[in-house]
């Protein structure tokens, strides 16, 4: 493969990156698909040696730096889903005592169950 083949390939997964980037800041799942797709497509049997990427330095370090945010960003995003998962899940009832002082545990559905805010 030649420089420039792998030059044209590198500015596409870049600007895949950030439409990448872009769905996913906007939570268009279908875009982001299509994205994912493509960056698939483009990746599939992509395996330049290192004289193939001679004078291309900055462009991967821009390539990697840009999937790391991307990575990053989603990574994110999936701790505050999780976050919010736990905060609605948690029961909403008051801890009570059984005769002898120990506490009941009784099961209550979370919030987002019950139909109770």
């Amino acid at each position: 493969m030649k420089v420039e083949q792998v030059q044209e390939k590198l500015d596409k997964l870049l600007e895949l990156l950030h439409q990448e980037r872009q769905a996913a800041i906007a939570l268009d799942m279908q875009e982001l698909e299509r994205v994912v797709t493509c960056k698939q497509q483009l990746l599939h049997g992509f395996d330049p040696q290192p004289q193939e990427t001679e004078g291309l330095e900055d462009l991967l370090r821009q390539v990697d730096n840009e999937n790391r945010r991307n990575a990053y960003l989603i990574w994110a995003g999936l701790g505050w889903v999780r976050e919010m998962m736990v905060f609605f899940g948690r029961s909403t009832a008051q801890s009570t005592y059984g005769v002898k002082g120990q506490q009941c545990s009784h099961q209550v559905e979370g919030r987002l169950l019950s139909g109770k805010v």
